[in-house]
């Protein structure tokens, strides 16, 4: 099995994961407009036609020229790349440059390899990396001939759309809550707009009975199967701590998910066989 973690904006799974980084590739994903000041004519057309307000004038002192000059400033983190005032320069004063948003990892665990990324602070582009680390994984599992297995992150917005699409099989894990419940039938339709099959998880079930029971009939009545309920453990923030997964130790909620591991293990291998 390949491991990927796709939350690249906030990676956590290599807290649990004991591994050891045997790859490390820096992530080109964006591209940032820069000035050459040597042919700036401080036309402040840039300026003018920046939707994202990454232009503004600055006082520098530039070897060559008299005094303090009057440049326009492109602020790099607020720059999405759009291009608009490379196009508008009448000097060609200004290009796009590759600009690094993040790092690529490959590492080694004992359950097997383990595909993971980290997003640059302010950067952005998390989809682009998140394709990335699905590419990385997936070239690995065709050469290993394995199965992938993605940690995706919460809500629904352009990470959680690159992580699931084109998977064989989404599992959602939601919590007892009315904010909960709610998000957990946003992610619902949008597993259903990309037909992926999809089973739920509610974690820490027992905090609140009553609406975990209205997420089983919700489930229930979308011919949604709830593959397993996990209950409150405080030993999990302590396995967490100590970098272990809660498997480890004989708990409810590590008894609960080997439990749920035998049942997806069982549909993954019916999965890949048909595959």
């Amino acid at each position: 099995m390949i491991v990927a973690d796709c939350d690249v904006e906030a990676p956590n799974l290599h807290l649990v994961l004991a591994h050891s980084v045997k790859q490390e590739t820096e992530y080109i994903g964006n591209r940032t407009a820069r000035i050459d000041v040597a042919l700036c004519t401080h036309c402040r057309r840039c300026e003018e036609v920046c939707r994202y307000e990454a232009v503004s004038a600055e006082v520098q002192v530039v070897e060559g020229l008299p005094g303090k000059t009057v440049f326009p400033y492109i602020d790099s983190k607020r720059c999405e790349g759009c291009a608009a005032c490379v196009y508008a320069c009448p000097t060609q004063a200004i290009q796009l440059y590759p600009e690094a948003t993040g790092k690529v990892f490959l590492s080694e665990t004992n359950v097997g390899d383990f595909a993971h990324a980290e997003l640059y602070l302010a950067a952005d582009g998390s989809g682009k990396l998140v394709a990335e680390v699905r590419r990385l994984a997936r070239d690995e599992a065709r050469r290993q001939n394995k199965s992938v297995l993605i940690d995706g992150s919460p809500g629904i917005g352009c990470v959680v759309i690159s992580t699931i699409t084109g998977c064989q099989q989404v599992l959602v894990v939601t919590e007892p809550s009315q904010s909960g419940k709610h998000d957990l039938e946003r992610v619902l339709k949008v597993t259903g707009h990309f037909k992926i099959p999809t089973q739920v998880i509610i974690n820490k079930w027992d905090i609140n009975t009553e609406v975990s029971q209205e997420i089983e009939n919700a489930c229930l009545q979308s011919e949604i199967s709830v593959i397993g309920k996990i209950p409150f453990d405080p030993m999990v923030p302590k396995a967490i701590a100590l970098g272990h997964p809660i498997t480890r130790y004989e708990t409810p909620a590590g008894g609960a998910l080997r439990e749920i591991w035998s049942k997806i293990s069982l549909e993954l291998m019916e999965v890949a066989l048909k595959g």
